[in-house]
């Protein structure tokens, strides 16, 4: 248990410390045809969907390896439609994010495919008052520059890692009937990205593997 400390707390590290991708060459033809996937998939979005994306670096490759079942994602955020814009509202740390405050940037950028090789969307069923609680409470979020939660602490709620904010998000607006799925008995403590979208409740809107 304690040499599965020391591995999830050396990842932890990386995450926070290496965290900007280093851009790979992309022919533009292949390049256009990538952003028009992600065109593609916008206007099948609402606002609430989650959004999932796999990074192509190491410290992706690290964040995967920590997910309970399935490793296709290293990242996540929640999608709203703003002024005819889909934006997404993602929790990220380390030096890409000097601030460490709670980011809101278009779709596009979150699904650069120069940094990224996939992205899926999925979706929980919220009634009109469960979506509001839940824009309520990402944009309060943002508004209070949230800040990345560098030790990963899933009890506190002051500081919060991208799944963390994810999930919180969703189970507040779903009045807590997400709880049964949080871990605090075994690593990683409280919850992955894929204890999200595998979850039963959710349903996969789509899902794109960018062309290499």
């Amino acid at each position: 248990m304690k040499r599965n400390v020391i591995i999830f707390l050396f990842l932890l590290f990386l995450c926070i410390s290496c965290n900007v991708p280093k851009a790979k060459s992309v022919d533009p033809v292949t390049l256009a045809a990538n952003f028009q996937l992600i065109n593609n998939a916008k206007p099948l979005i609402k606002s609430g969907d989650i959004i999932f994306r796999n990074g192509t670096d190491e410290v992706s490759q690290a964040a995967r390896s920590m997910n309970r079942k399935d490793t296709s994602y290293s990242h996540c955020g929640v999608l709203f439609i703003e002024n005819d814009s889909v934006v997404v509202y993602h929790a990220l740390g380390g030096s890409y994010n000097p601030s460490q405050k709670l980011l809101r940037e278009p779709i596009d950028s979150f699904c650069n495919p120069k940094d990224n090789n996939a992205f899926g969307i999925y979706r929980y069923s919220l009634s009109g008052d469960q979506l509001l609680l839940m824009q309520q409470t990402v944009l309060n979020h943002y508004k209070q520059g949230l800040k990345f939660d560098m030790y990963f602490n899933y009890v506190s709620d002051d500081k919060m890692y991208c799944s963390e904010f994810v999930f919180k998000s969703l189970n507040k607006s779903l009045a807590g009937a997400l709880s049964g799925y949080i871990r605090l008995d075994t690593m990683p403590f409280g919850v992955t990205t894929d204890d999200i979208f595998l979850h039963p409740r959710c349903k996969m809107i789509k899902k794109e593997s960018f062309k290499l």
